[in-house]
């Protein structure tokens, strides 16, 4: 996965960093990250339409990717993770928006594209002395990991019957391979689909390995709805994750838990 570079602007009514939103149109670039320091790779974005938490409904896979029930240990997760149980989920691509847009990203790409990503929505705390949010993307990338980028700092990787995940304490990712029928079958076979979370509330705090694990929870759950939307046929996310973190990636590759 690759960064954008943040740009820092003045807030109207507080001093502190915002982050503004990356065109689609616009290819991601890797900032230079400094061995002494932690810079942010930034997914989250604070504009357009704003929706509340959701509750449990009828049709789950109606609901949106970004849509947690109440009740539920993913709901539980998402407040640890935001340290708050108010917050609000911005809406970039709706259900019925993304499977137009993958599918005409996935028909465009080729191997050695610049990677292009759909953002999917942030979600962030409404209490004000909470900066950040959690944001998550779709993109396709290279099924042979030709096209992937290793993450900064130390990294938990993860296999979940196959799709591979690593996270570090900022970025969290997971490779699935979708599989999508008609004309998109022979594309889909050439490449991953690549789900990425990020969490801003985590710069320049301390974050152990349960609460790593605790986002790649997330974002599974994310990634689970991203393969019903499109329309996966091999259905690659049908189990529960067993959440277990290794130290390689080869050592992730052989499990398959």
């Amino acid at each position: 996965m690759k960064f954008r570079e943040p740009k820092l602007l003045k807030h109207p009514e507080r001093k502190r960093v915002a982050i503004t939103p990356r065109t689609e149109s616009q290819p991601r670039r890797i900032p230079e990250y400094r061995k002494s320091i932690k810079i942010p790779a930034i997914l989250a974005i604070f504009a357009l339409t704003t929706t509340s938490c959701t509750t449990e409904k009828s049709a789950p896979s109606k609901e949106h990717l970004c849509d947690v029930a109440k009740d539920t240990e993913t709901h539980d997760l998402l407040q640890k993770a935001l340290r708050t149980d108010q917050y609000r989920t911005t809406i970039y691509n709706t259900n019925d928006r993304l499977p137009e847009k993958m599918s005409d990203e996935l028909n465009r790409w080729k191997p050695g594209r610049t990677e292009f990503t759909t953002q999917i929505c942030s979600i962030a705390p409404k209490v004000r002395r909470l900066d950040g949010s959690l944001g998550f993307e779709l993109s396709w990338t290279a099924r042979d990991g030709s096209t992937k980028n290793d993450l900064p700092g130390r990294v938990s990787y993860y296999n979940f019957n196959g799709a591979l995940g690593e996270a570090n304490d900022i970025i969290t990712e997971l490779h699935v391979q979708c599989d999508l029928p008609g004309t998109l079958r022979n594309p889909s076979s050439q490449v991953s689909l690549l789900t990425a979370g990020s969490s801003t509330l985590n710069i320049g705090t301390k974050v152990d390995q349960k609460m790593i694990d605790q986002q790649m929870t997330i974002l599974y759950r994310v990634a689970q709805k991203a393969t019903e939307v499109l329309g996966c046929e091999n259905n690659p996310l049908k189990n529960d994750p067993t959440i277990k973190a290794y130290s390689t990636p080869e050592e992730a590759a052989r499990a398959g838990n």
